[in-house]
């Protein structure tokens, strides 16, 4: 698990869901090599169709595919990885259970989050580091340097990070995560290249 930038979908952001696939297609060409499929609104039906043509998206560019909270999702799709919600299935059981079949993430806000999950997932996110409209107050990068230095699994910086502030927080974490600090640019290709000259063209 070496990668940097990890994407977050939101095909909200997108008028179709044609635009939102070709969308993830210009990022992973574009050198992302981990995607999250997190559509909480669909239907399990709904969410297993896209996540297929997820799937057959990232195979095409060699990237890893995460599935947000759906386990039986993620295991019929062949997922690469899940992603856990602080209100979802407690990471050390689908440890135990599943074992290394899948790269595990948490979602986590506080301190006290971040240590439970960091003895059973590969990684957690933090967040929110900077302000975002839909996350609340901001932690803040002391919080997140805090974390950093007591929990044993990988941290990603997510909330409000894009072009104007990643470089505050790169020292304090082992990758950023990302919505629309992407998916919500006008041209990824050309702010994936600009991610690149600060995280290394080893995303």
């Amino acid at each position: 698990m070496n990668f940097k930038l990890y994407l977050i979908s939101d095909r909200k952001l997108f008028n179709t869901e044609e635009d939102f696939l070709e969308a993830l297609q210009d990022s992973l060409s574009s050198g992302i090599k981990a995607f999250q499929l997190r559509e909480k609104d669909l239907t399990a039906k709904e969410f297993y169709y896209l996540a297929k043509k997820v799937r057959d998206i990232t195979r095409i560019y060699n990237a890893l595919l995460f599935i947000n909270d759906r386990i039986d999702i993620a295991l019929a799709v062949e997922a690469d990885g899940v992603h856990l919600p602080q209100q979802g299935i407690p990471c050390q059981t689908v440890r135990k259970i599943w074992g290394n079949r899948f790269i595990i993430g948490v979602s986590t806000h506080s301190i006290e989050e971040a240590k439970e999950a960091s003895e059973w997932a590969d990684f957690i996110t933090f967040s929110p580091i900077f302000y975002t409209p839909s996350k609340g107050k901001p932690q803040g990068i002391d919080k997140l340097k805090e974390i950093k230095n007591i929990v044993k699994c990988k941290v990603f910086g997510l909330g409000g990070i894009n072009l104007t502030n990643i470089k505050e927080i790169i020292p304090y974490c082992d990758g950023v995560a990302m919505i629309r600090g992407v998916l919500g640019q006008g041209n990824l290709k050309s702010v994936i290249a600009k991610y690149k000259e600060i995280l290394g063209e080893n995303l």
